[in-house]
């Protein structure tokens, strides 16, 4: 089982909000929103197997290995329901939780994620993963970093593009690719219906990677969701910070 690098800090006793990130970056990635929410709650970030200082565990993982890792920490620390907020593949493993572990996950907030892949875009993860052995994470810092963040919001906060590309460039390569498996192969259609708890949408409006309508659509399949959309790019977190963070408590505190 991984050992999995974590920090548990906030409120003891409040709710606890278990955060999940996107591949290639580590929890970290909450620092915009951590000082705001665990004023709220008792917030968890931790980082995929090969990614920040959780070591590798081989090169190729599954939804349900990820979910071992997680339910196995929550276990460890004696946590036994939570709400989930995730962006792009922690808001598939969210999808995937929310699922297989109805009477554990309270409410879900998943945003800028696809809730499968198509034939072209599993094509291009399985190029990334075969690039990553080759040549190392350096040739996908740029264009990664490019589709997580706007133009316009890179030009005014080089702290945050920087930020971004360390945590790119640091991700381990096994690491990368397990994870990059789990995005890969990721279908949620057959599960989606065994979603139960609320489930708060968020998307970016300029967001190649997972496009808004995309989703939008999911209001129509899951049996109690929400949406909203922030102008921002992939990672909206971080674009759109104090927008992001509040709608999270807002929506928390409604399942309270």
């Amino acid at each position: 089982m991984t050992k999995t690098s974590y920090v548990l800090e906030g409120i003891q006793g409040a709710p606890v909000l278990v955060v999940a990130n996107s591949v290639a970056a580590d929890y970290t990635m909450w620092d915009l929103q951590i000082a705001e929410w665990r004023k709220h709650f008792q917030v968890l970030r931790y980082s995929y197997r090969g990614h920040g200082a959780t070591p590798a565990n081989g090169n190729k993982a599954t939804s349900k290995d990820l979910a071992d890792d997680i339910i196995s920490l929550v276990d460890q620390l004696g946590i036994k329901e939570f709400h989930w907020a995730g962006l792009s593949l922690g808001g598939m493993l969210g999808l995937y939780m929310a699922a297989h572990y109805p009477s554990r996950v309270k409410s879900l907030v998943a945003a800028c994620f696809r809730p499968y892949q198509t034939e072209e875009t599993a094509g291009q993860w399985a190029q990334r993963i075969v690039m990553v052995e080759d040549k190392g994470m350096e040739p996908l810092v740029s264009p990664t970093a490019e589709r997580w963040l706007t133009e316009a919001f890179r030009k005014a906060r080089p702290d945050q593009d920087q930020a971004i590309r360390h945590m790119i460039a640091t991700t381990s390569v096994p690491g990368y690719q397990a994870v990059g498996h789990v995005v890969k192969d990721y279908d949620a259609r057959p599960y989606m219906d065994k979603v139960v708890c609320p489930v708060q949408l968020i998307a970016g409006l300029q967001d190649g990677g997972a496009p808004f309508a995309e989703v939008e659509s999911l209001t129509k399949i899951l049996k109690n969701a929400q949406y909203v959309a922030l102008p921002a790019a992939h990672i909206a977190n971080i674009e759109c910070a104090p927008e992001f963070t509040k709608i999270v408590v807002d929506f928390i505190h409604k399942q309270a």
